[in-house]
């Protein structure tokens, strides 16, 4: 058996109070009483070793029983890392939660990124074209000074997102299932262009969990606790969005909403939240006043381009291309010397980062 484990592609092997933790991952839900984990490994132990006496230890029992003796061994199926409290790179933000902080974070991408001055955007994935405008605009300007967070979902999450990658700034996406699965699965190009840009993919499940509803819900807390402020730009009455912004204002930290159309449903919940406790944010200055003393320097520069913090597959792609002349598919795949599935993965890839653009079924290079 360990031979096969160390043969197969994507495992990352732990030890000590880190693999405990991991493990408790794949036990606990969010909203759990949590598990005495000053020392991990000692609970872990109990559990295995000692009859259940509550509820709650017979359900963490029953999964632990069903994990694959490479999880229990520390060999976890994934190429993600693994951070927590006390790492260096563990957000302190998260520690706002008290009980309900996450046991660890699973991270693809940077994990210095964590612990940037962070800001959360929010909003409506049904969008409207005002909101992903006002969404697009806020992450571009705010992304100079801020790593900006949001959920990844349509609409508000993935134009923030997107903005921040033009800007060529970093952003991060909090997940609802494992950093493994991709949802919506439209956006497994996005994800790789935040981590690949310098930004991050994260979530407290393990690989390989489904987002379920309920995890959508938790999931929320660590958006709202991450951002130093959050933000939420569009969304009706009954919205995950404004969940985060209530639970961000439990936590003590002050929220903007953007005013809209009172014949709009999608502004609805943002306009109730400025009449309940929300600040009116119009731009990114208004969004610099509720920082106060944060100056806009606090994220360190990073000189390099997309291009710079591209793989090295892209790289060839991008460099096959020509900015005054589109090529076809079949060109570009012999002058990179790809196949045609790389190929088209490839320039899908460079085109949702801005550095190829689409001109009826042929190809032209966009100047990093």
């Amino acid at each position: 058996m360990a031979t096969m484990v160390a043969e197969r592609r994507d495992v990352m092997k732990l030890e000590g109070q880190r693999a405990a933790r991991a493990i408790w991952s794949y036990l606990v839900e969010p909203g759990d009483p949590p598990p005495p984990l000053d020392d991990a490994e000692r609970a872990l132990e109990d559990l295995r070793t000692r009859p259940a006496t509550t509820t709650q230890a017979a359900r963490w029992r029953t999964r632990l029983d069903g994990l694959s003796q490479d999880i229990l061994s520390g060999n976890f199926p994934t190429d993600a890392g693994f951070v927590m409290p006390g790492d260096e790179h563990w957000p302190v933000a998260l520690d706002d939660l008290g009980e309900i902080r996450p046991i660890g974070l699973w991270v693809k991408g940077s994990p210095k990124v964590l612990t940037h001055p962070a800001i959360s955007v929010v909003g409506a994935r049904a969008a409207t074209s005002y909101g992903v405008e006002v969404a697009g605009s806020l992450g571009r300007d705010l992304s100079t000074s801020h790593v900006l967070v949001s959920g990844g979902a349509y609409g508000i999450d993935a134009a923030v997102h997107r903005a921040v990658l033009a800007g060529l700034g970093r952003t991060i996406v909090v997940l609802a299932g494992g950093v493994d699965r991709a949802y919506p699965a439209a956006h497994r190009e996005l994800f790789e262009a935040v981590t690949i840009s310098g930004g991050a993919v994260i979530s407290e499940q393990p690989p390989g969990a489904t987002p379920a509803r309920h995890r959508f819900l938790s999931r929320n807390r660590i958006i709202a606790a991450l951002g130093q402020v959050t933000v939420v730009v569009e969304a009706g009455i009954r919205s995950g969005a404004l969940a985060t912004a209530r639970r961000a204002a439990e936590l003590g930290r002050d929220v903007g909403a953007v005013p809209g159309p009172v014949t709009s449903a999608l502004s609805a919940g943002t306009n109730q939240l400025l009449r309940d406790y929300g600040i009116c944010v119009t731009g990114a200055d208004d969004v610099r006043e509720l920082l106060g003393t944060i100056g806009p320097d606090a994220l360190p520069i990073v000189p390099e381009s997309n291009y710079d913090r591209l793989r090295e597959r892209e790289k060839r792609v991008w460099n096959a291309l020509a900015p005054a002349v589109v090529a076809t598919l079949p060109a570009v795949a012999r002058e990179a010397g790809l196949s045609a599935s790389e190929t088209v993965s490839s320039l899908e890839f460079l085109k949702s980062i801005g550095l190829a653009r689409s001109i009826a079924g042929r190809w032209i290079r966009v100047m990093a």
